[in-house]
C-alpha cells in the first residue's frame, strides 16, 4: 500500500509541471482559407520569435467554429473580421461605412464578453464581384452600377458565379441586387445563378462559364486571371478589417501579447496580403513559410543564423 501511494504521488508530481506548462501555452487559430491560414501563422511565428509559448492551432474550421471555441476558451486568439463580428455575432442591420467607427463598436460590444480586439491590419478583405477585364471593358462595365444598369438593360443575359454563403447572406448577393436596384430572380434569374466553392467562382468567371463571380478583394487570383472588381461605388458592402480577437485572461498572464501583435496590422495593406494570397494559392508556397519571410522582410523578426 505504501508502495501504491509513493508511486501515486511521484506520477502527481511529474504531471503537474506538465499540466501547468500546457495551461500557460497560447493557442493561436485561424480559419481554414488561405489568407486566414497565412494571418495565423504570422501570428504564431511572431509570438514564437518573442518567447511566447505557442500551440498551432491553425486551419481550425470555419467562422462560428472559431468564435465558439474563442468564448469557450479552447483557443486563445485568432484574427477576426470586423464586418463578420457586427453582421454574423452581434446581428447588428446598421451600415456602418467608417472602418475605425466599426472596429470600435465591435470591440467595445466584445469587450463585455471578456474578449480584446488589438490593433486592426490596414486591408480590408470585403465581398467583391468580379468580371474578366477584356469582357468588363467590352460591355462598359467597371462598376456595380454599370453591372446593375447592363442587366437592366439584358434581362436574363448577366449570370454569376457564387458560393452558398454570399448567395444567401444579407449582406451578400441578395441585399447586393436590392441595393443596387435589381429585383432578385427577375432581371437575373436564379438558374442563372451558379452556386459552387469559392475558389472555383472565380475559375468559372475565367473559363467563361458564367460573366461575373463573387470574390475577396484580396483574393490573388484576380491578377492572374486577368480579372477586374467591379467598383462597390455605392459602398454596398461591409468592411471587413481583420484584427486579432484575444481572451482577457490571457493577456493577464501575457499582457506583452498586445503590443506584439499589435505591430502586424499597419504593415499589412491590401495590395501585401494580395500578395501573399498570390504567393499561396497561385505559386503553390506553403502558408508557414509566406508568413515567416513576411515577417522577416518586414524586420518583425530577425533571421537566425546558422
Amino acid at each position: 500500500m505504501k508502495k501504491l501511494l509513493v508511486v501515486c504521488l511521484v506520477v502527481c508530481f511529474c504531471v503537474l509541471p506538465l499540466a501547468a506548462g500546457a495551461a500557460d501555452v497560447v493557442n493561436v487559430a485561424s480559419k481554414g482559407f488561405t489568407e486566414q491560414v497565412i494571418l495565423g501563422k504570422i501570428m504564431v511565428h511572431l509570438l514564437k520569435d518573442r518567447g511566447i509559448p505557442v500551440k498551432d492551432r491553425t486551419s481550425l474550421g470555419g467562422t462560428n467554429v472559431c468564435r465558439e471555441a474563442l468564448e469557450q476558451g479552447q483557443i486563445d486568439v485568432y484574427m477576426e473580421y470586423t464586418g463578420t463580428a457586427w453582421l454574423t455575432f452581434f446581428k447588428k442591420k446598421e451600415t456602418v461605412r467608417d472602418s475605425m467607427g466599426l472596429y470600435a463598436k465591435v470591440k467595445a460590444i466584445d469587450a463585455e464578453k471578456g474578449l480584446v480586439w488589438l490593433a486592426p491590419a490596414m486591408f480590408n478583405n470585403t465581398y467583391a464581384i468580379v468580371m474578366q477585364r477584356d469582357k468588363a471593358d467590352k460591355m462598359g462595365i467597371q462598376s456595380l452600377s454599370d453591372w446593375a444598369a447592363w442587366s437592366k438593360k439584358n434581362p436574363g443575359k448577366m449570370s454569376l458565379a457564387t458560393n452558398a454563403e454570399f448567395y444567401s447572406r444579407p449582406d451578400g448577393f441578395k441585399g447586393m441586387m436590392e441595393f443596387y436596384g435589381l429585383t432578385f430572380g427577375q432581371e437575373i434569374p436564379d438558374a442563372n445563378v451558379r452556386k459552387m466553392e469559392t475558389p472555383l467562382c472565380k475559375k468559372t468567371v475565367r473559363d467563361n462559364q458564367v460573366l461575373s463571380g463573387m470574390a475577396f478583394a484580396t483574393d490573388g487570383e484576380i491578377k492572374e486571371y486577368e480579372q477586374v472588381v467591379l467598383v462597390d461605388d455605392k459602398n454596398f458592402f461591409p468592411i471587413y478589417n481583420p484584427a486579432p480577437v484575444v481572451r482577457q485572461e490571457v493577456l493577464k498572464k501575457y499582457p506583452q501579447i498586445k503590443f506584439i501583435l499589435g505591430e502586424i496590422g499597419s504593415s499589412l495593406d491590401t495590395a501585401t496580403m494580395t500578395r501573399l494570397n498570390y504567393r499561396v494559392n497561385v505559386n503553390g508556397e506553403k502558408p508557414d513559410s509566406v508568413a515567416k519571410s513576411w515577417l522577416t522582410g518586414v524586420g518583425l523578426i530577425i533571421k537566425k543564423k546558422k
